[in-house]
Formats: structure tokens, sequence, C-alpha cells
């Protein structure tokens, strides 16, 4: 490995913050921020489909995240290449979907984030968003006694059996 000069690392400073304020808007429900991330002609993959232009892509974030009241993001192993004004970021996701009524996720999610960012006159924005499905873990269904304890004797919840990176998105 090479060492990084002070303009590199100042650029990976701010493209690893790109994620973070992804997570956060999320999260926190801020989908009208997550403009301020993408470049205009932004083109995102993810578990809900394939969407070109910031305001699909924003569209699309919002209908998939709006109906939970809990949310996390977490990015792991996040790895910046920086070529010029344009770099590539890779980092695993783990997404948890919940509800305020139950402090148990109803969902989660573990991916791979394949991006590409520019630099523009605005700072670092990201060009291309793709997320590679990983694993998939979904809560019992109501009813089945799971979550509450009953049932099988088998852990409850967050146990629950993980299903193929290919099972349908909501």
């Amino acid at each position: 490995m090479t060492g990084y000069d002070i303009q590199t690392l100042a650029d990976r400073a701010e493209i690893a913050d790109l994620f973070t304020k992804l997570g956060r808007c999320l999260d926190e429900h801020r989908f009208d921020e997550l403009h301020e991330l993408f470049t205009e002609d932004v083109v995102g993959t993810t578990p809900g489909g394939t969407q070109t232009g910031r305001d699909a892509l924003v569209g699309q974030a919002r209908r998939n995240h709006e109906d939970y009241d809990r949310l996390t993001h977490q990015f792991t192993s996040v790895l910046v290449e920086v070529d010029g004004d344009r770099a590539t970021i890779r980092a695993y996701v783990t997404g948890s979907f919940g509800h305020a009524a139950d402090p148990r996720p109803e969902r989660v999610l573990t991916g791979l984030y394949r991006n590409k960012v520019v630099r523009t006159g605005a700072g670092w924005r990201i060009s291309e968003l793709t997320v590679e499905p990983k694993f998939r873990v979904e809560a019992p269904a109501e009813g089945s006694g799971e979550r509450s304890g009953e049932g099988s004797g088998e852990t409850s919840g967050a146990a629950a059996a993980a299903v193929p990176a290919a099972a349908s998105a909501r």
C-alpha cells in the first residue's frame, strides 16, 4: 500500500461521510436530504428495483423506508478508492427495519454496496448506487407464537431463518 497525500485523505473522508449521511437520512426519514447526496443522473439498483435519476431514487427510498418507525443502517468494511475526480466505495450494510411498538426488528437485511462517486462543484456525489443483497432475516408471522417465546421451542424473533438473497424485496 502506498502513502496518501492530504487531498486524497480529505477526499476519502468526504466520500465515507456520504454513506454515513445516507444511512442517517434513511434512518431518520430525512428523505429530502438524500437529494444532496446524489448526482442528478444517478442510477440506483437496490432490492426495491432500479431507478434512474435523483428524484426517482429518492422516491424509491421513501417508499421502501417510510412505513418503519425504527431503522438502522450500519456500514462496515468500507473501502474507498480515489482516482482523480472519480472514486469507488465498497461497503457492507446491515439494515434493521422495525416498528415503535416492538423493539425487535421485523426484518434485517445485509447487502454489499458497490458504488461510484464523482467530484462536483458541490463536493462528492453518488453517481451509481448498487446494493447486492446477501442475507434477509424475517420475523415470524403474527400468530405463530414464536415472537412471544411460545410454540416450537426455537429461538424467537431475530433468529428467524435466513432467506436466500434472491427472495423478493418488500
